[in-house]
């Protein structure tokens, strides 16, 4: 499985160094969920999802970075409140 970070909008994944590929071969794996969550915060002019990717069966399931990483959560709670 990888851990990607996908914009909703273009449908592009994250490669790394800023820049935005339409493969998913291409994209940066992060491992983990948490080091994807930080990158998707690193992100905010991009909407996007933190993807988990299985190659056997080949599917993405697509997460909202604000509800599976915690202190996103946390972070987007306080933001609402203002």
């Amino acid at each position: 499985m990888k851990v990607l970070l996908k914009d909703e909008e273009t449908r592009l994944y994250y490669g790394g160094q800023d820049r935005w590929v339409p493969k998913a071969d291409d994209a940066l794996n992060f491992g983990v969920i948490a080091k994807a969550g930080e990158k998707a915060k690193e992100c905010q002019a991009h909407p996007t999802n933190v993807v988990l990717r299985y190659e056997n069966p080949e599917c993405e399931l697509a997460l909202n970075p604000v509800f599976c990483v915690p202190w996103i959560k946390e972070n987007y709670a306080r933001q609402k409140a203002r």
